[in-house]
């Protein structure tokens, strides 16, 4: 089947290329792949580009419409669809966080790596050649540095541009708003927990096993979370990340804490970098978004009661992870409560931390990566 499949790219590359673009992200119809999109959409490339979204369910994005703009099914690693293989040898523009596309040899095919995220977990060995991509997208050059070690090379196709998502925290989002409307707060304070790779996963980030994929997660814990955030008038919005599986995640049907999955944040047209610029405060662990949070220089609060395990297992690809992590360490359920108590009361004692840090994993402070990336590629409107 892969002779095959190889002698099927080898005449497709024959095509001459074609005003296409492909996207993909792993986190579905969101992330980098998605603000980039909706750039294009606004300066209205999608009337001079087909546009193609590989999506691994098709049928979700129904309610998505684009003109120009067709949703496809991702295709597996050993079986690629002839139009999947087709359409990755003639696009003339592929932008990627996870699935590398395009498949042309020659210079007629720009494949953008938009990354998702700048690692600070050490994913060397998570990711294929360099030489797949033409660019690869970072935020600050120190970033760019943390990038080409994770990716075992790579540095010279490094564009300092910053990440198209974090454009979104800063601007209004229609699907947000209508959401949080609904709810009722004072304070909002977002949990992304990791992905601890343990229950549904080949790899394994951690040591050691354990009973939960998210720890602080028991319902007796969430009990008396929730109390706490009824007296403080705060909503919790807990969001997983989108390869979890949520038969292993502990759910409480609690007044004051909402949980979302991916295909909840699609179905109710949520953006998750518009959520974070409209909350006070993030809760995460060792997660790169913090690196993007740090744009807003809002309270963060490091959930780190497994950095332990983690750091025994999978580990860091900084020396000292702690002096990159400029807010409250959070080792245990009360940890967690005194955090939500300081951003109540407006206590923060780590705002110039916050600051420095930023500079040095942000280069640009704006919303304007996604239209740098157009600008570099020249398909910015003044040059379509």
């Amino acid at each position: 089947m892969k002779l095959i499949m190889r002698y099927i790219i080898a005449l497709f590359r024959l095509f001459p290329v074609k005003n296409i673009m492909l996207f993909e992200s792993m986190s579905g119809f969101q992330d980098n792949s998605k603000a980039l999109f909706e750039e294009i959409i606004a300066q209205n490339l999608h009337q001079t580009y087909q546009i193609i979204w590989f999506v691994a369910d098709p049928k979700r994005m129904q309610d998505q419409d684009y003109p120009n703009v067709h949703f496809m099914k991702k295709s597996g690693i050993t079986k690629k669809s002839l139009r999947y293989l087709y359409y990755n040898c003639v696009a003339k523009y592929c932008f990627y966080t996870h699935e590398v596309l395009g498949y042309r040899t020659d210079d007629k095919q720009i494949c953008f790596f938009l990354t998702h995220g700048t690692p600070l977990k050490d994913s060397r060995g998570c990711f294929g050649p360099t030489e797949n991509h033409t660019h690869i997208l970072a935020t600050s050059y120190f970033a760019a540095e943390l990038r080409a070690t994770s990716l075992l090379g790579g540095a010279e196709k490094m564009q300092v541009l910053g990440f198209p998502r974090n454009d979104k925290m800063f601007r209004e989002d229609a699907g947000t708003e209508i959401f949080l409307a609904k709810q009722n707060y004072k304070k909002l304070i977002v949990w992304l927990p990791t992905f601890k790779h343990i229950n549904n996963s080949d790899r394994v980030d951690f040591a050691t096993d354990s009973e939960q994929d998210i720890s602080l997660m028991s319902p007796t814990f969430f009990k008396a979370l929730n109390e706490k955030l009824v007296a403080t008038e705060t909503l919790l919005i807990i969001k997983f990340h989108p390869n979890q599986d949520l038969r292993f995640v502990s759910f409480c049907d609690l007044s004051h804490i909402v949980t979302l999955s991916n295909q909840d944040m699609l179905q109710e047209n949520i953006d998750l970098y518009a959520l974070l610029g409209k909350s006070d405060a993030l809760i995460t662990d060792f997660s790169s978004v913090y690196f993007d949070y740090l744009l807003l220089n809002k309270p963060i609060g490091f959930e780190l009661a497994d950095m332990n395990n983690y750091s025994s297992g999978r580990g860091f690809l900084v020396d000292e992870p702690l002096d990159y992590m400029p807010g409250a360490k959070i080792h245990d359920e009360t940890g967690f409560l005194q955090f939500i108590h300081q951003v109540v009361r407006n206590e923060d004692n780590h705002v110039l931390e916050r600051a420095k840090l930023c500079t040095k994993m942000n280069h640009y402070h704006d919303n304007k990566s996604a239209k740098r990336i157009l600008e570099f590629l020249e398909l910015d409107g003044a040059n379509a």
